[in-house]
C-alpha cells in the first residue's frame, strides 16, 4: 500500500529505528536507511542533530508533530522537508516520517530574495545618483568655464583639465549606477540590431585585442528593437569586455542576433519572458566560465572576482539596468565546452529602423531672449546661469518653482524659455511645466533630469519639451536650448492630464 502512494514515507520503531521505506522514499532520500546509520543516513552530517532531536520529542510525547528542513546527504545541494508525527499505539510502528521535495519551492525563495535584494539597492543607487549629478554638474559646469579663461598654454590649463576629466569619470560611475537602477535618461528610438554591431565592430575589435578572435553572426530577418542606441551599444560593450577579461585576453569572442516568434519563446525555458516577438543578442567566449556558487550574485553592483584596482563591478550591473529598463532580459549561460553565454532577449518593434540623423555643419544661431531658470540646488544653478548669460541670454534663476509660476500668471511675455530641473520640493519640474504651459501654451520647455525621467516623459516629449540629463557640459545646455527654442509644441491636449 505504501509503495502507490507519491509520497516519500517511512516508518520509525519506538527505538527510532528505519523498519520500512516506500519506493518514493527510497528515489527521493538516494540512501539506504534501514542499515548502517538509518534515518539519520538521510541528511548531511551537519544536519543529523536536528534530525535526531525531531525524532526524540516526537518519539517521547513532547510534540505532537515536528517539521525540519534538512540537505540531502546523496545530494547535499537538495533541500527536502522532513516531518515526523507519532503514529497510535495499534499500528505497528511508532512513528511516521514523510519527505517532500521543495527543490522548486527554495529556488522561488531565492529567486524572491534576489529580486528584492536587487530592487532595494537600486533605490540605494538611484538616490545617491541623484545628489551626485547636482554635484558632478556644477563641477563641470564650473571646470568648462574656467577653460575658457585658462585655454591650452595657459599655466592652470593642466590642473584644470585633469579636474573635468576625474570629474568625468565619476559622471561615467554614476551613469552606471542609475542604469543599474533603471533610472537614467533613455533616448529610445527604432533600431535594426545587426546594423548597430555591424557598426560597433571595430570598436570592439580595439577593445578586445588582436589575440582574440571577433566572430559575429548576424542572422537575416533578425528584426528591429526600440532601444536607445547609445545605452545597446554600452551592453555589447561591457559583455565584450567582461568576456575578454574572462579569456585573459586569448580566445574566441562570439556575437550573434536572431528573431524569435512569440511562439517560440515557451521553448526557451524563461517562464519570466512573455510571449512576444524578441530579437536575441547573444555573446559567448571560450573563457574560464562562471563558478556555480556566484552565478546568482554577477549582475549585483560593486561585485567582481577582479582584483582590487582592476575592476568597479559594474559592468554586468550596467547590463541588467539598461536591458530592464528597455523592457528586455539578461540571462548567463554556460557554454558545453567551455565559457560562458550572455543572452540579451529585447521585445521586437513592428516599425522600421530610424534613418540615421544627418549632420549639420551649420553653426548654431545667436541666442536671443530671456530665460527663467529654475533649479533649487545653488551651485547647479549658478553654473547654468553664468553659462546662459556667456552666451547672450537674460537669465531670471529662481530656486523655488512655486515663485517662478507666480511670475509665468503675472506676465506670461516675460520669459521666452522655462529651463527647470525635475525633482524638486514642493512641486516638481512636471507639474510646473503643465501649470506654465496652461497659461502659456507655447513656452519653450527644457527639463534637467539628474534622476529618472519621469513616467509621463512621452506626452511631454510630444509637446515639445526637451530633456537634458545631468551632468551635462555647456554645449550640451546650449544645444537643449536651441532645440526647446526650434520646437513646436505638437498636442498640448496632453498637458492637461500630465502631473494630476
Amino acid at each position: 500500500m505504501m509503495n502507490i502512494l507519491p509520497l516519500g514515507l517511512a516508518l520509525l520503531d519506538g527505538g527510532g529505528q528505519c523498519v520500512r521505506t516506500n519506493a518514493v522514499f527510497d528515489e527521493t532520500v538516494g540512501t539506504d536507511c534501514t542499515t548502517g546509520d538509518g534515518i539519520l543516513a538521510l541528511a548531511v552530517k551537519d544536519d543529523r542533530a536536528q534530525l535526531a532531536r525531531a525524532i526524540v520529542q516526537v518519539l517521547d510525547g513532547t510534540r505532537d508533530g515536528k517539521e525540519v528542513r534538512l540537505r540531502l546527504a546523496a545530494r547535499p545541494d537538495e533541500t527536502v522537508v522532513v516531518t515526523l508525527a507519532p503514529a497510535p499505539g495499534n499500528w505497528g510502528f511508532a512513528a511516521l516520517i514523510a519527505v517532500r521535495d521543495i527543490r522548486e519551492q527554495v529556488r522561488l525563495e531565492q529567486q524572491v530574495a534576489q529580486a528584492t535584494k536587487m530592487q532595494a539597492v537600486g533605490q540605494l543607487a538611484g538616490g545617491i545618483a541623484h545628489d551626485f549629478n547636482n554635484i558632478l554638474t556644477a563641477i563641470l559646469g564650473l571646470c568648462d568655464q574656467l577653460l575658457d579663461r585658462h585655454p591650452e598654454g595657459t599655466p592652470d590649463f593642466d590642473d584644470i583639465d585633469q579636474v573635468r576629466q576625474n570629474g568625468n569619470r565619476a559622471a561615467n560611475l554614476v551613469r552606471q549606477l542609475l542604469a543599474f537602477a533603471r533610472q537614467q535618461t533613455l533616448r529610445p528610438q527604432v533600431l535594426d540590431v545587426a546594423g548597430v554591431i555591424d557598426g560597433l565592430q571595430p570598436l570592439l575589435s580595439r577593445l578586445i585585442g588582436p589575440d582574440v578572435e571577433l566572430i559575429v553572426r548576424n542572422h537575416g530577418g533578425a528584426g528591429a528593437v526600440r532601444a536607445d542606441p547609445g545605452q545597446l551599444e554600452q551592453v555589447l560593450v561591457n559583455l565584450s569586455v567582461n568576456a575578454r577579461d574572462a579569456m585573459a585576453a586569448k580566445g574566441r569572442l562570439t556575437i550573434a542576433t536572431r528573431g524569435i516568434l512569440a511562439a517560440d519563446v515557451p521553448a526557451l525555458g524563461h517562464r519570466i519572458i512573455p510571449t512576444i516577438d524578441l530579437v536575441a543578442i547573444t555573446v559567448s567566449d571560450t573563457g574560464t566560465g562562471i563558478p556555480p556558487e556566484i552565478a546568482a550574485k554577477i549582475f549585483e553592483p560593486f561585485f567582481t572576482t577582479k582584483p582590487v584596482g582592476q575592476g568597479t563591478g559594474l559592468g554586468l550591473s550596467t547590463v541588467y539596468g539598461i536591458v530592464k529598463q528597455t523592457g528586455g532580459f539578461v540571462f548567463a549561460e554556460p557554454v558545453a565546452e567551455g565559457g560562458t553565454c550572455f543572452v540579451v532577449y529585447l521585445p521586437a518593434s513592428e516599425a522600421p529602423p530610424a534613418a540615421p540623423a544627418a549632420q549639420s555643419a551649420l553653426k548654431r544661431p545667436e541666442l536671443i531672449g530671456t530665460v527663467l531658470l529654475v533649479e533649487d540646488d545653488r551651485a547647479v544653478r549658478l553654473v547654468v546661469e553664468r553659462a546662459l548669460r556667456r552666451h547672450g541670454l537674460g537669465v531670471i534663476a529662481v530656486e523655488d518653482p512655486t515663485v517662478a509660476l507666480e511670475m509665468i500668471e503675472q506676465d506670461e511675455t516675460l520669459i521666452d524659455l522655462l529651463v527647470s530641473d525635475v525633482v524638486m520640493p514642493g512641486m516638481d519640474g512636471v507639474d510646473l511645466v503643465r501649470r506654465a504651459r496652461a497659461r502659456c501654451p507655447t513656452l519653450p520647455v527644457v527639463l534637467m533630469s539628474g534622476y529618472a525621467e519621469p513616467p509621463q516623459r512621452r506626452a511631454l516629449v510630444r509637446a515639445g519639451v526637451v530633456f537634458l540629463p545631468k551632468p551635462f557640459a555647456v554645449d550640451d545646455l546650449l544645444d537643449a536650448v536651441h532645440a526647446a527654442l526650434a520646437a513646436v509644441p505638437l498636442d498640448m491636449t496632453l498637458l492637461s492630464s500630465i502631473g494630476d
